[in-house]
C-alpha cells in the first residue's frame, strides 16, 4: 500500500533506552521491558518537540509512541519523501537533543486479518 495525497498517516517512535541501544536486541518481553526504558527527560523532550512541531503525539507506552499527522509534516520535519510502510524515517533532521532520544521512526504495515479472496460456503 502506498501513501498517497496529504492523507493523515501515523508512525511509531520507538525512544532510545536511557542505557545501551535497542539494536542487535533479539527480544523485549514483558520481564525485560524495563532494562530498555527511554531516559524520562529525553522522553518528554521528543514528545514536546514532535508536538511542538504539529504531530499529535499519543501517550507512551513502554518504549515508544505513535505520532499522527499529514503526510506533508512528516515530509517538512524529517526532510524526505515518505517511504513505503515498514520503512524508517531519517533523524538527520531533528534537533541533536530529539534525536539523540529515538531509536527509530517507522512505519509498520497494516495487519493481515487473513484471506483477501471472496468468501464462499
Amino acid at each position: 500500500m502506498a501513501f498517497v495525497g496529504d492523507e493523515s498517516i501515523s508512525a511509531l517512535v520507538v525512544l532510545r533506552p536511557a542505557v545501551g541501544d535497542l539494536a542487535g536486541t533479539a527480544q523485549i518481553t514483558a520481564d525485560t521491558v524495563e532494562a530498555f526504558a527511554p531516559d524520562p527527560a529525553a522522553a518528554t523532550a521528543v514528545r514536546a518537540f514532535l508536538t511542538e512541531v504539529g504531530f499529535d503525539v499519543q501517550p507512551l507506552v513502554g518504549i515508544s509512541c505513535a505520532v499522527v499527522g499529514p503526510r506533508s509534516l512528516f515530509e517538512r520535519t524529517f526532510g524526505t519523501s515518505i517511504p513505503s510502510e515498514g520503512s524508517e524515517l531519517p533523524l538527520d533532521r531533528l534537533p541533536d537533543d530529539v534525536a539523540g532520544g529515538i531509536q527509530a521512526v517507522t512505519f509498520t504495515p497494516p495487519p493481515a486479518f487473513g484471506p483477501t479472496g471472496e468468501f464462499s460456503v
